[in-house]
């Protein structure tokens, strides 16, 4: 705040000398009622993220929640109606509902949410995980091939998207983008009085709201990979397999990604978009490092319930079905 005084006094100076007492008025109200405002929305907008404790601004009030929510419910409603979606009764939906059940049973920290809803849709060609603040998540069948119906790697597919709901991140992302949008519109009402100051051009980056919440994104998305990984380590998942699925990621085209991400709307969070996700190399980074931590929690897990986890039933696997083919057929 110091360093902003001599350029409130510069601005003084330029605007006695250019502008009339009714307009200097005017703008004296506006910056007063700004900077009571802003410590105002500070106050009754600061959160503290469950589960990670991280610092953040939650702007949306409790009813704004709802009408995303309600959003929400209409995005889902739309996909439902537009894409091929798995039946209820099909092994793979059955697999991924055992996972589910599994990794949400076992969560500490699911308490005032319901547990989600799971949508699988028939694509596979494109790798798309989408968790909404209506507590639904959809997912391609691209994932599932992917991984070859690996139960554990699928665990931190499902796991990252189940932190996302459970840390509201839908919320506090269109709450910012919402203030970011409204903060542009003041830059370009004040653009022409901003280029007088020595420093400040269109070309900073904080004057690109967009970049800045590329950033959060990204802040986001690694917490949802931590979370995640300790969801999976307290429903008996090997944690480690979070950060093999990075690494098989490593060797995906970008082709097979989506280009376009749910965060801009807020309807919901999107599993794979790279402008506004770290890169698959600092995801493998991050989650080896917390390894050593989430470690500890998997092995009492598995020491507490005596290796009691149930697997799934079936072996969906590809190159089980392969091998099974290769032996009644001898096909070589």
């Amino acid at each position: 705040m110091p360093l902003c005084i001599p350029y409130f006094l510069f601005l003084r100076m330029a605007a006695s000398r250019t502008l009339s007492p009714q307009i200097r008025t005017k703008i004296s109200y506006t910056l007063g009622s700004t900077l009571l405002t802003i410590p105002t929305i500070f106050l009754f907008t600061s959160d503290t993220a469950p589960n990670t404790f991280r610092k953040r601004f939650m702007l949306l009030w409790p009813w704004e929640e709802q009408k995303l929510i309600n959003k929400a419910n209409e995005c889902v409603e739309n996909v439902l109606g537009s894409e091929e979606i798995i039946p209820e009764n099909d092994s793979r939906n059955k697999l991924m509902n055992h996972i589910l059940d599994r990794l949400w049973k076992n969560n500490k920290n699911n308490f005032n949410f319901k547990k989600p809803t799971i949508y699988l849709i028939k694509n596979d060609e494109m790798l798309d995980g989408v968790s909404y603040p209506c507590s639904t998540i959809t997912l391609t069948t691209c994932w599932l091939r992917l991984v070859d119906y690996d139960e554990d790697l699928l665990a931190a597919i499902l796991s990252h998207e189940i932190a996302h709901i459970l840390q509201n991140h839908a919320s506090e992302f269109y709450g910012l983008s919402f203030m970011f949008k409204a903060i542009s519109q003041l830059h370009e009402m004040f653009n022409n009085v901003l280029r007088i100051l020595p420093g400040i051009n269109n070309e900073n980056t904080w004057m690109r709201p967009l970049i800045y919440l590329q950033k959060h994104s990204q802040i986001l998305e690694r917490e949802a990979d931590l979370l995640g990984q300790e969801i999976m380590a307290h429903a008996g998942y090997d944690p480690a397999k979070a950060i093999e699925l990075w690494e098989l990621m490593c060797n995906v085209t970008s082709t097979q990604v989506p280009d376009e991400s749910h965060h801009d709307d807020g309807h919901g969070v999107r599993h794979s978009s790279e402008s506004s996700h770290p890169s698959k190399e600092q995801r493998v980074k991050y989650l080896t490092e917390n390894l050593i931590n989430v470690q500890k929690i998997y092995d009492k897990t598995i020491t507490d319930n005596n290796k009691n986890f149930k697997s799934f039933k079936c072996d969906l696997g590809l190159r089980r079905l392969e091998l099974t083919i290769y032996a009644i057929f001898g096909i070589h």
